[in-house]
């Protein structure tokens, strides 16, 4: 399956999970560390995480192939560890941090794509609470759906951008027209016409040749267009 692409604005993605990781151990009564996996076309990173220790043990288990994150991206189910020491699949793990004694791996998915791993690690070594559990399923929910609503922002910015540059070289098109009607005594189709033909003999992009056409003519480089951003609206603001 393809993977889903990363928001642009991957900072501002990031700094959301981590705040989604904040408000979900304030919702688990036995304080685990947890982390958040994503999966790249580089490999793992850990994005977000509420104590250091947690990332390290998510890079020991990249860097081994194996351990309950892997198990949990490879099988896309919940994977649970009721005793990491006991546990003979991951002994290098339990090495590193005998403090560890319980896992927890909820798989991050968004529209049917695997994104990745939230994970809770817990140095107590009676279960997790219920509503830890809970609280964990419904995070990883949450992760899915501000994925999917990053994403969407991502890619209207990404149209947006698109239509300014199409507006720009347009206007810059539209003045080289205005030069050479003006030279040749033509109408507006027959200049498009000679500036297609240009374009096309010389393999140059046409608003290219209309901007060259315009500093031969202007001695300047064409001014382009600015695009101001909508005004952010304030919720409750009245003018």
């Amino acid at each position: 399956m393809k993977r889903p692409s990363v928001p642009t604005d991957i900072e501002e993605f990031e700094r959301a999970l981590a705040e989604c990781l904040t408000v979900a151990a304030q919702a688990m009564p036995d304080s685990p560390m947890l982390s958040i996996v994503l999966r790249g076309d580089d490999g793992l990173r850990t994005v977000a995480c509420t104590h250091a220790r947690a990332e390290l043990l998510d890079e020991l288990q990249e860097a081994a192939g194996r351990g309950p994150v892997l198990d949990a991206l490879n099988t896309r189910r919940p994977v649970t560890v009721t005793d990491l020491a006991a546990d003979s699949r991951w002994r290098r793990l339990a090495a590193e941090s005998p403090e560890v004694r319980r896992v927890h791996c909820e798989p991050l998915e968004s529209e049917g794509a695997l994104l990745g791993v939230l994970t809770l690690y817990s140095c107590r070594t009676d279960a997790l609470a219920a509503e830890t559990l809970v609280a964990a399923r419904v995070t990883a929910g949450h992760v899915g759906v501000l994925f999917r609503t990053a994403l969407g922002v991502a890619r209207m910015r990404e149209v947006a951008a698109q239509l300014r540059e199409a507006l720009t070289t347009r206007a810059i098109i539209d003045q080289a027209l205005g030069i050479v009607m003006a030279q040749r005594r033509c109408t507006a189709q027959q200049a498009f016409e000679i500036l297609r033909h240009v374009s096309q003999d010389k393999n140059v992009k046409l608003h290219q040749i209309a901007a060259s056409i315009i500093q031969t003519v202007s001695g300047e480089p064409p001014q382009r267009p600015r695009f101001e951003e909508p005004p952010q609206s304030t919720a409750g603001h009245r003018s």
